[in-house]
């Protein structure tokens, strides 16, 4: 893999985190906002039902977090496509054998800060491609509470690796963003 043209946005121990600009913005976000299965599932936050701030969509293993279960869903071969692409940036991944799809209809959807740290969940490396507008990515140290705020636009592919662990991340509301955002999310499930 070719990372001269990487951007580091941390680099902490066996953390690190490194965005690729723009090497998927040929890829048409209208073709994956088409391709893709959205739907807005109900989560449970202390006790309370909520919608989702956002639309989703799942391929790959049976897979659950907070209150919402995905059965087992075939991945695509347009997925598979991305995935190896995606998958040729990476050079410690694991291979990437599920997607999560979020798809942000405005700045006023997002996702708070959280970790993708489920057990069945790969820490290694968790890749995700942005297609659509351009948002904020905020990444916060879990101890020393430090953050990191990098912006993702059309075609950046965003790689984590070994970052579970130690931070969490999000995507805040931005209300003067009024136009969608996709993210496929790339992870390998273990099991």
């Amino acid at each position: 893999m070719n990372r001269t043209a990487s951007e580091t946005i941390l680099s902490e121990g066996a953390a690190t985190c490194f965005v690729m600009r723009g090497v998927f913005a040929r890829e048409a976000f209208e073709a994956w906002h088409a391709h893709i299965p959205w739907q807005q599932n109900a989560i449970t936050v202390y006790g309370k039902e909520h919608l989702e701030p956002r639309l989703t969509a799942w391929m790959g293993s049976a897979y659950a977090y907070s209150s919402i279960r995905w059965p087992k869903r075939p991945i695509t071969p347009q997925v598979l496509e991305l995935r190896d692409a995606v998958q040729g940036f990476c050079d410690a991944a694991p291979i990437f054998n599920s997607c999560l799809f979020n798809l942000y209809r405005n700045g006023v959807d997002s996702m708070g800060w959280h970790r993708d740290n489920e057990p069945e969940i790969d820490p290694a490396c968790i890749a995700s491609v942005s297609f659509g507008a351009t948002r904020d990515f905020a990444i916060r140290h879990r101890q020393t509470k430090e953050k990191w705020m990098v912006s993702l636009g059309h075609g950046d592919l965003l790689v984590m690796e070994n970052m579970q662990r130690d931070f969490d991340h999000a995507l805040p509301k931005r209300l003067k963003v009024h136009k969608p955002r996709i993210n496929l999310t790339f992870r390998a499930l273990r099991g």
